[in-house]
């Protein structure tokens, strides 16, 4: 069984060694690095090709470098390229925690009830201080229940259900996770938390970390494109939306302590 691993990139010189590196040293090593590059002008390509020549591995690696239409194209060229039965996202910034991500992902697989994993990450914050973050597991309509740059999907699932939605720049991951729980029977119940250590090492300042507010706002369009629009996700949404303005504003009066207590807080209790 092939993993496919995508990694979309533009001009991510500064953190995509790390990246590689950490799929470089997969214990499991029947994988193919999928590499989805928006035409970088830095030494992006380069740096990921040298690393792969000197680990003699060049055939897991496959570049397709032209111009695409956002984050959603990126991982839908990926997909749509892929030899893999499991496919998973690597985006540019983060990497795998340790060199058994993708061997704990395949015996996850070894079950065929199981459809998608997802498992816990390490989210490195310097602002707000960092943190393990654990998968919510409740309703879409309440929250995202897991942590996308964690989750693995039997290539099936995107073909019978569909790839992201061009039209969500920032929550394309959330308005996925909305319609499968919408669209496939049990959904929750065919998926495997893979508890533990940590499956990737995640650095804030993503398209969604940095344009939070954009992707907050996308949150109603992806619960109304799938019916989920209901008087529970309202009052969730009205939550999340003043939160984020609480936010500035504690921002703004310097008491970043009390953010940090609130993300440890909540993450911290996730089960």
């Amino acid at each position: 069984m092939i993993i496919s691993i995508i990694t979309p990139t533009y001009n991510s010189e500064r953190t995509i060694a790390t990246n590689v590196e950490s799929v470089l040293l997969q214990k499991f090593t029947d994988f193919e690095h999928i590499i989805i590059d928006n035409k970088s002008t830095d030494k992006t390509l380069s740096i990921i090709e040298a690393l792969y020549r000197k680990a003699e591995k060049t055939n897991n690696l496959r570049i397709i470098s032209e111009p695409d239409k956002g984050i959603s194209d990126a991982f839908n060229k990926g997909i749509r390229n892929a030899h893999g039965e499991i496919i998973g996202i690597l985006n540019s910034d983060d990497y795998y925690y340790d060199e058994s991500v993708l061997k704990r992902t395949l015996e996850a697989f070894s079950d065929r009830a199981i459809i998608f994993t997802h498992g816990d990450m390490f989210f490195e914050d310097p602002l707000y201080g960092s943190n393990i973050r654990r998968p919510l597991l409740c309703p879409a309509h309440i929250a995202m229940p897991f942590n996308h740059p964690t989750m693995f999907f039997r290539r099936e699932v995107y073909e019978n259900y569909g790839l992201f939605d061009l039209s969500f720049k920032y929550a394309m991951d959330y308005e996925l996770i909305c319609r499968l729980e919408k669209e496939v029977p049990d959904f929750m119940k065919k998926g495997a938390y893979l508890r533990g250590k940590p499956l990737v090492y995640v650095k804030s300042g993503g398209a969604s970390w940095e344009h939070e507010e954009k992707a907050i706002k996308e949150i109603k369009p992806a619960l109304v494109k799938n019916g989920l629009w209901t008087f529970e996700a309202k009052k969730a949404y009205c939550f999340r939306r003043s939160r984020n303005i609480i936010k500035k504003y504690i921002d703004a009066l310097g008491l970043k302590v009390l953010i940090q207590y609130w993300r440890n807080w909540k993450w911290g209790n996730s089960k």
